[in-house]
């Protein structure tokens, strides 16, 4: 939870991941399993109409990731401690024209908002020692993007090209991704009545620009 970092230590550990992505080293996150309320997802808070962003997804300078089909435990939301970077001026500027007024007083406007990317992150099978079984989360859907990235970066070494390293601005520029229209995040636990966000043409903070399409994602990394 964002709430649990002091201001200048959440800035601190944040400012380390755009360093490490000007040299080169893209640092990625999952957007959190608790929907707009975070660890607060309890019947006890869901009439609260408070949503908690959560920590280190609210860091700008690192993209996060939900389910393609978005689950109603999808994190999602605005941060208190990180305003709006530039890059998603116009995406959430968008966005925030739907909100219709019972959202007043629930999250800072004025925040970056997340997710940035939609990947499968439901129905997935997984290896656990001699345990076997089928799964999902958002923890899934981030490496499945870093794989991805991986293989982009592979093809631009090929050719002799830089990595991509901080990746939100091109993220926000590219057309390869394909919109998610499907789905709220009020929490596992909170009924679909209560206050949450919606997934919606564009970018929303539920499945953020949208699923990335390995093609279009290649050829917009050489451009």
């Amino acid at each position: 939870m964002e709430n649990q970092f002091e201001n200048s230590v959440a800035k601190k550990i944040c400012d380390s991941y755009i360093a490490l992505g000007a040299r080169g080293i893209s640092v990625l996150f999952a957007s959190g399993d608790g929907g707009v309320r975070g660890s607060h997802d309890s019947p006890g808070s869901c009439e609260s109409n408070v949503f908690f962003p959560v920590f280190p997804a609210s860091c700008p300078y690192v993209p996060l990731f939900n389910p393609e089909v978005a689950t109603k435990l999808t994190g999602g939301g605005f941060p208190d401690i990180f305003p709006r970077p530039w890059y998603q001026n116009h995406a959430v500027d968008s966005f925030l024209k739907t909100i219709p007024p019972d959202f007043a007083g629930t999250f800072n406007k004025s925040g970056r908002g997340y997710p940035d990317v939609g990947i499968q992150g439901w129905g997935l099978p997984y290896v656990n020692g001699s345990m076997t079984g089928v799964t999902g989360g958002t923890s899934f859907s981030s490496p499945i993007f870093a794989s991805i990235i991986a293989l982009i970066n592979d093809r631009l070494l090929a050719a002799g090209k830089p990595v991509l390293g901080f990746l939100n601005p091109w993220i926000y520029n590219s057309e390869a991704f394909r919109d998610i229209n499907e789905g709220y995040n009020s929490g596992l636990l909170c009924p679909a009545s209560s206050v949450a966000f919606d997934a919606m043409k564009g970018w929303d903070a539920l499945t953020g620009v949208g699923s990335p399409v390995f093609d279009k994602l290649l050829t917009a990394a050489f451009e």
